[in-house]
């Protein structure tokens, strides 16, 4: 009887009305049939008064809350499932044996506030999920040599011969011994668990954090609630307190911003890859956005394997894919006709790469005529996890931020530096922001010297020995280096994705055919050959020289 009286709560809880439309209802009277089953309901009561808690604070949600209506009557989403056509299943599945996942994004500057509040309204109830860090290999490696006498910093890929000679078949053994024990414990990110009675004290230490990690949590059955924190979300409220939604479907200077890649700054948006992939596709709305948060999730991961990946964006290339997890449920439910609920689990089964259930279902699926381009379809789940209504969320803050960029440059590089910590150096944020007139500029001159003291430079003027000269398809260049990455383009091979600084506002993207670092040399001269694709130009060096800052800072 006491689940059905958190359910009529739970339902005068409901801020926005019901549409007139029957797929609501419909969907309404399955979620609150399963919610009763289930008695989740005091959890949704629970996350709604953690928001009435902190109405003064934005917030949005993560993952796969937005796949619910309740959730969206609640105002704990503003996702939409039935406008945006999202099954349940990915959220909240009767046939799942663990509790829904709500996770909710602050600003990062706010998230101790936030959690604060809730140790002060549930005190002696509420704490701090905890990590267990395990060993690994490498890490057990070193615990072991430093326990049999290794003393210092230990180089990348000791072997015991060198460090332990008289030890190396012990400290092997202690190495494999060692694999998956606990290292440590440390903060979860945000997790945050809250009782009905109250925490044992010897669970709980000084900081309110209790010793239970997210897996002992699932174990014991209790509901767990992500309190995160989102850079993206403090830049964008820095720049105008404006809800998501508020922001237009369509707006030309926006979308001018994203096709031209200019994304440097927005946070969550700014990575080479997402720059390339905005390119390619040209976006032109809103919706467009949305979809490139998780065109570039599979690829991004699947790139330390197949960094060839990242030169081919085209809209071909992803027309018959599964680009969202919920795209999975509906294609698995349409192939063996059964309910979204039974096609979720077959998801999951591909995502954890369950091989016996794998099997089972390639059983299922029998003689269709599509069966091995299903498989291949589903076995890349294992190396993807953005379900629609996350992406829905990210896309929308995306936006939102290249719309602040677009319209309101100055305000929005203010924020950036406040608040935006991306993969790129320091100096192409502060150097951007200049040129914006975010931050003043002083005159010509020690720009190098700057560099090397503060890590950036006060006058507006380049680098002055960074430079390009361009020949038919070949490009000679000295760059300051932005960003690089590392990536794994065979067993045995690897390569570097390097961004550079040329000029103001002039950025080039080469291709080193090995693993390179430029910690100490922050200036690449390369010779290459200069391609074009998917609206990108990518230099694939023939030769390049690495310099250090006192190398050029004679050229003024």
């Amino acid at each position: 009887m006491k689940k059905y009286e958190e359910l009529d709560e739970l339902i005068k809880k409901f801020t926005k009305p019901l549409p007139e439309d029957q797929r609501y209802a419909d969907r309404l009277k399955e979620e609150l049939e399963i919610i009763a089953d289930l008695g989740f309901a005091k959890h949704f009561l629970r996350v709604r008064e953690i928001l009435d808690l902190c109405k003064d604070i934005p917030h949005m949600t993560r993952g796969s809350a937005g796949c619910s209506l309740v959730c969206w009557l609640l105002d704990i989403s503003d996702v939409d499932p039935i406008n945006e056509n999202i099954p349940l299943a990915r959220f909240m599945n009767p046939k799942r044996d663990d509790l829904p996942d709500i996770d909710l994004d602050f600003p990062h500057w706010q998230q101790e506030t936030v959690m604060n509040r809730i140790y002060r309204r549930w005190p002696g109830q509420s704490a701090r999920v905890s990590n267990y860090v395990t060993y690994k290999e490498k890490s057990a490696r070193r615990e072991a040599a430093k326990r049999y006498g290794a003393k210092g910093k230990l180089k990348r890929n000791f072997k015991f011969e060198e460090v332990v000679p008289e030890f190396v078949q012990d400290a092997e053994r202690l190495s494999n011994k060692l694999l998956g024990k606990k290292r440590c414990i440390s903060k979860h990110c945000g997790g945050i668990l809250i009782f009905d009675r109250p925490v044992p004290k010897s669970l709980i230490n000084g900081d309110n954090q209790i010793l239970l990690d997210k897996y002992e949590i699932e174990d014991l059955e209790h509901f767990k609630i992500d309190i995160l924190a989102n850079r993206g979300l403090s830049q964008l409220w820095e720049c105008e307190e404006r809800a998501l939604l508020d922001y237009p479907e369509y707006d030309e200077k926006t979308v001018e911003l994203l096709c031209n890649g200019d994304v440097l700054g927005v946070t969550q948006a700014e990575s080479p890859a997402m720059k390339r992939l905005f390119r390619a596709i040209q976006p032109k709305s809103r919706a467009d956005c949305i979809l490139a948060t998780a065109l570039v999730r599979p690829v991004a991961t699947m790139g330390r394997r197949r960094a060839s990946a990242f030169q081919d964006w085209t809209k071909d290339n992803f027309s018959d894919t599964i680009v969202f997890e919920d795209d999975a449920i509906v294609l698995i439910s349409e192939i063996l006709g059964c309910n979204y609920s039974e096609a979720d689990m077959w998801r999951r089964a591909f995502a954890k790469k369950d091989e016996e259930k794998i099997y089972e279902f390639m059983q299922l699926v029998g003689k269709h005529p599509r069966k091995e381009e299903i498989f291949l379809a589903l076995r890349e789940l294992s190396h993807f996890g953005l379900c629609r209504a996350h992406a829905t969320q990210l896309g929308r803050l995306i936006w939102a931020l290249a719309y602040q960029k677009a319209h309101n440059p100055e305000r929005f590089w203010r924020a950036a530096l406040k608040h935006c910590q991306g993969s790129y150096s320091h100096w192409v944020y502060w150097h951007e922001a200049k040129l914006a007139g975010a931050v003043p500029s002083v005159t010509e001159g020690d720009e190098v010297q700057q560099l090397k003291l503060q890590g950036k430079w006060n006058s507006q003027r380049f680098i002055p020995a960074c430079q390009e000269r361009r020949r038919p398809g070949e490009v000679e260049f000295v760059g300051l280096v932005a960003n690089y990455r590392v990536f794994k383009a065979s067993k045995k091979d690897y390569i570097t994705f390097v961004t550079l600084g040329t000029g103001n506002g002039r950025y080039i993207d080469a291709i080193v055919k090995h693993p390179i670092s430029f910690s100490e040399h922050p200036i690449l001269w390369g010779r290459g050959k200069l391609g074009y694709k998917n609206n990108t130009e990518c230099v694939t060096l023939y030769t390049h020289k690495k310099l250090k800052l006192k190398d050029i800072e004679h050229i003024q």
